[in-house]
């Protein structure tokens, strides 16, 4: 059992490239690879294996072509059939990161999308349950923190080589981070992928630690991925000074974008509510050092804190402010402001957050 190297696949430059990500990354301009059959049931949506604490599985054995690893196609054979392969639109398709080139997950929803569940929507179902739509509910599509939660938890294991893969090479294998609502870890198993065109793998489904089929084939299961340096890293320190020009934060578009209206459309008068803001933000986090997020930047790959900034009324967060310690000055210095979805993407790439940031749990039906 060995880390593992993609088969096909290159994994430079993961994470990089041209496009806007809700993160406040980049991602590359290509799309992933999807041309492998849907795990579709008769009814045209996906119907786990079985209920209860065990695997979500929804993948039947796919329709065979060809041989595995490209090698010499066959007919197929009595009560094989190859359904046609959908083409998602653009916007459905996920940005080329190192997941969906390691692994095809079917076809995926789009926000605001309906039909049938994609492989998000499972997860979501196995895991303990979270607010997976962001606190504010501003997306329709209930499983977009999830998405990004599992892509760079993925793009973090493939840098630390926990992608793992059995002995047989038959199966690969990668720790989500997540637990089940009995505390089991949940691992994503992949089997190889039958279309020689796409990903080396495609995702079998998602597990409990205590599954048979894990222990079966991987004597030592991966652990997730790890963040953070140091402790200190994730807890503000109030000894230090929060260092924040206004007006040159002000300055991006971005960051005017994520304040409130009409805030957002005035500079000026943002100006003035944010000074009073970051000294209550900074006053708050002196007195707890809780109130003080850590979040991923995936861009940075870096641990920064989140603080919390009330414009409107003294109860209320609007908005949160990314700072990063900077260790030769010894101060925070802050430079993004993000709002409350983003910074809770971005928060639970490391725990789930607590705090301001908590949104309620929806009933997902």
């Amino acid at each position: 059992m060995t880390p593992h190297d993609a088969k096909s696949a290159p994994y430079n430059e993961l994470g990089r490239s041209t496009g806007p990500l809700p993160y406040g990354g980049t991602n590359d301009a290509g799309s992933p690879a999807e041309t492998s059959a849907p795990p579709f049931g008769a009814n045209g949506s996906f119907a786990p294996s079985r209920s209860g604490p065990g695997p979500v599985n929804p993948l039947p054995a796919p329709p065979f072509s060809g041989a595995v690893n490209g090698g010499a196609p066959r007919a197929p054979q009595l009560g094989e059939t190859q359904p046609p392969v959908p083409q998602a639109p653009p916007a459905a398709r996920r940005p080329q990161r190192a997941l969906y080139k390691h692994a095809s997950l079917g076809p995926l929803r789009v926000d605001g999308e309906q039909g049938g569940d994609d492989f998000f929507d499972l997860l979501a179902r196995l895991a303990e349950p979270e607010p997976w739509g962001g606190p504010t509910g501003a997306r329709t599509d209930a499983t977009w923190v999830l998405r990004e939660y599992v892509e760079w938890a993925f793009e973090r294991l493939y840098q630390q080589r926990r992608i793992l893969t059995s002995a047989d090479g038959t199966r690969s294998v990668f720790h989500t981070g997540l637990v089940t609502p009995q505390q089991e870890a949940i691992y994503g198993l992949f089997a190889p992928n039958r279309d020689p065109d796409g990903a080396p793998w495609q995702l079998q489904g998602w597990y409990p630690e205590s599954e048979r089929e894990l222990h079966e084939r991987f004597p030592e299961l991966p652990p997730a991925a790890a963040y953070a340096e140091e402790p200190a890293e994730l807890v503000y320190d109030w000894r230090r000074e929060l260092s924040v020009n206004p007006k040159l934060l002000l300055e991006s578009k971005e960051n005017l974008a994520a304040l409130p209206a009409p805030l957002n459309s005035n500079p000026y008068q943002a100006g003035l509510v944010l000074e009073g803001a970051l000294r209550r933000a900074e006053e708050r986090v002196r007195r707890d050092y809780r109130a003080a997020v850590p979040c991923w930047d995936p861009a940075a790959e870096r641990v920064q804190l989140l603080l919390p900034l009330s414009l409107t009324t003294p109860d209320t967060v609007d908005t949160a402010l990314v700072v990063t310690r900077d260790d030769a000055q010894e101060v925070y210095r802050g430079h993004v402001l993000l709002g409350l979805d983003t910074a809770y993407a971005r928060a639970r790439q490391l725990a789930r957050p607590r705090d301001w940031l908590t949104p309620p749990v929806r009933d997902r039906g």
